[in-house]
């Protein structure tokens, strides 16, 4: 089990960010966005994560880290 996936964020949570931001949604555009929020954290682990600054971010992305349950080496030959 990933790290994103053991504190993913229950419907609760992302239904009480919702309201606060004002967004006032019907129980189906709640499960896209519990659905979409689900990847919000290997993104942001990514952009997170230490890599050489010199390196060209177009370069450095590699689509295939978020791909269900694949694991893409980073340019510095992390996972």
């Amino acid at each position: 089990m990933s790290e994103a996936s053991r504190n993913a964020a229950t419907r609760e949570e992302v239904a009480f960010l919702a309201k606060r931001a004002g967004l006032d949604l019907s129980p189906e555009h709640l499960d896209d966005l519990v659905e979409a929020y689900r990847h919000l954290e290997p993104m942001l682990d990514a952009l997170r994560s230490d890599r050489d600054p010199s390196i060209e971010p177009a370069c450095g992305f590699d689509p295939r880290r978020f791909m269900p349950g694949a694991e893409a080496e980073t340019p510095s030959g992390e996972r």
